[in-house]
């Protein structure tokens, strides 16, 4: 009985698997075609603000489908801990112990975690007619 109830596990396990992979396999080819559209839609966009900067236009309205604008923005780099660090030391020259405290806080934050599921495709050779 219990060698009947390990092979209809195993088949089980066998069926998620079979359906698992399926639907990575599916995940992949739409991911590629994800790829595919945002490259084919950058492109588009680098040469409608070449249009835009050239000809100085700010806005398109299309109509019945919204509005294009151009807009210029700036932003910072993240915040290193390094940066941080000094310029911590900067501001409290006076204090290193309490620089070390906030240090010790900051990289104290307790990192997290979750569990994966991880799939590994081999990749396909490459023919070389050398």
């Amino acid at each position: 009985m219990a060698e009947e109830d390990h092979a209809q596990d195993t088949d089980k396990v066998k069926e998620i698997l079979k359906s698992w992979i399926a639907a990575d396999d599916q995940e992949r080819q739409l991911r590629k075609q994800i790829k595919e559209l945002k490259d084919k839609k950058s492109k588009g966009a680098d040469e409608i603000l070449k249009y835009m900067r050239d000809n100085q236009v700010d806005n398109f309205v299309i109509e019945g489908k919204g509005g294009l604008s151009r807009s210029v923005r700036s932003s910072r780099p993240a915040l290193r801990r390094d940066t941080i660090r000094t310029q911590l030391l900067l501001q409290f020259a006076d204090e290193p112990q309490r620089v070390a405290e906030v240090m010790k806080a900051i990289e104290g934050t307790p990192e997290t975690g979750r569990e994966l599921l991880v799939r590994h495709v081999p990749r396909e050779k490459k023919i070389s007619l050398a």
